[in-house]
């Protein structure tokens, strides 16, 4: 049949409407996200430790080279696969630690960095006193993100062997804890810079007490503190005095939990508080199944008793948790023996484990999602709550080693499941601390 001039006219219409509509997505990047990653977000933060294989826990062979350094990445959203908004610096840091090693500003403009320990020399291969063997430190630092590539902008002194930093709601003070006796903690205050303008330091509310991890409340008044030494949790005030001096009052008593317990995150309102118990430090036998616990801190102005709302199984060696924005889903990322040395049949196995969280804070456990990747750390979840992005430290790579940040959607309900992407983000191995900015 022979095409009418207003039959041509319109397929020319729809073809130039259907051209329009294609520049359009590509404009606004939402054909960009259409990629093998889904995740919404600005950035991410990632920290890489490049002076240790995870496996140097059990034997002490640090297996670096000298032209690998410790790195800051930032990952700009919408990925480019060209790495365009991939963007890194040299900056010190240690995975001996837990995940607290790294907090961001809420705008996402400054990074402060815990180093934990200082970077090893290129004569040094092994450790011969595991981990306590690596170089002592005292510092952190101060990075600016706001420009494309991380810079470092400040560098001080926050006690011996610093272990853990958070940052207030506001982001003009960070709390770090440390092993110095007696003044265990440092309140540090800082301009829109970064720069420090005042450090006062505080005892541990418990005396003597190393603390390993550290949360500022939401709401903004409070900080939870926990000692895995003697298996403690509790809370303290953060208040400005008549002054304006800041200082931390013990806020009611701590309560036990578990037996290693690691690190912790609040929910949106700060409700509830959810961390994990690893039960041991990791080791050439394993640790066993670990445990995440959902606490309720009193933070009325008398304090009552915080308590203990559910607990829940994990899979071996958990290491970090996340809970999404709306508060309905918690995961943790554990690291079984994933860390062992090359050629353990352990070696390279880790999993995820989702759970529902009710608003009465109980924990129920859904599903656990092995995967292939060594002593992964941190996870964290994007805006939406609809996909989470895993940092892993190392794969069992032979020759050229890297670390990288995996990403799973989230599917919500009573039984939340996730599911594998099949992109990830390829960085300096030994990518052990993220934190997403939403």
């Amino acid at each position: 049949m022979q095409e009418t001039p207003i039959s041509k006219l319109t397929k020319f219409s729809m073809k130039k409407q259907g051209i329009s509509l294609a520049l359009s997505l590509l404009a606004t990047g939402v054909m960009a996200q259409q990629g093998p990653i889904q995740f919404t977000a600005k950035s991410i933060v990632a920290l890489s430790d490049a002076d240790m294989a995870a496996s140097a826990m059990v034997d002490g062979n640090l297996l670096k080279d000298k032209f690998t350094k410790d790195a800051l990445t930032t990952i700009g959203f919408p990925l480019d696969r060209s790495g365009s908004n991939i963007n890194t610096s040299v900056i010190s840091n240690s995975m001996a630690l837990f995940d607290k090693v790294l907090a961001v500003s809420n705008n996402g403009r400054l990074a402060f960095v815990v180093e934990g320990r200082g970077q090893t020399g290129d004569s040094l291969t092994s450790l011969k006193g595991g981990l306590s063997g690596l170089p002592a430190s005292t510092k952190m630092f101060t990075v600016d993100l706001s420009a494309g590539k991380p810079a470092l902008k400040y560098g001080f002194a926050v006690g011996q062997n610093p272990t853990a930093v958070t940052i207030n709601p506001t982001g003009n003070a960070l709390i770090v804890a440390s092993a110095d006796p007696g003044k265990e903690l440092r309140i540090v205050e800082v301009d829109g810079t970064g720069k420090p303008t005042r450090i006062l330091t505080a005892a541990s509310p418990v005396p003597n007490a190393v603390i390993t991890d550290l949360a500022w409340h939401p709401g903004g008044q409070f900080v939870s503190y926990t000692i895995a030494g003697s298996q403690e949790v509790g809370l303290m005030k953060y208040a400005l005095d008549a002054t304006k001096k800041p200082n931390l009052v013990p806020h009611g008593k701590t309560i036990k939990v578990g037996a290693m317990p690691g690190t912790g995150k609040f929910n949106a309102d700060g409700s509830v508080f959810v961390l994990v118990d690893a039960k041991k430090a990791a080791n050439a036998s394993g640790t066993g199944a670990g445990e995440v616990f959902a606490v309720q801190f009193s933070t009325d102005d008398t304090p009552g008793e915080h308590k203990i709302l559910s607990q829940a199984a994990t899979g071996e060696g958990p290491e970090s948790v996340a809970i999404s924005p709306d508060g309905s889903v918690v995961v943790v990322v554990n690291a079984g023996q994933s860390y062992q040395p090359f050629g353990n049949a352990a070696v390279a196995k880790s999993s995820l484990t989702v759970y529902a969280l009710g608003k009465d804070g109980k924990l129920t456990q859904s599903a656990d999602y092995p995967f292939e990747g060594i002593a992964p750390q941190s996870v964290d979840f994007d805006r939406s709550g609809d996909a989470i992005a895993v940092a892993v430290p190392e794969y069992l790579d032979y020759g050229m080693r890297n670390g990288g940040i995996e990403f799973w959607k989230v599917t919500k309900g009573d039984k939340p499941t996730l599911t594998k992407q099949a992109g990830r983000i390829s960085l300096t191995r030994g990518c052990h601390a993220i934190k997403v900015i939403p």
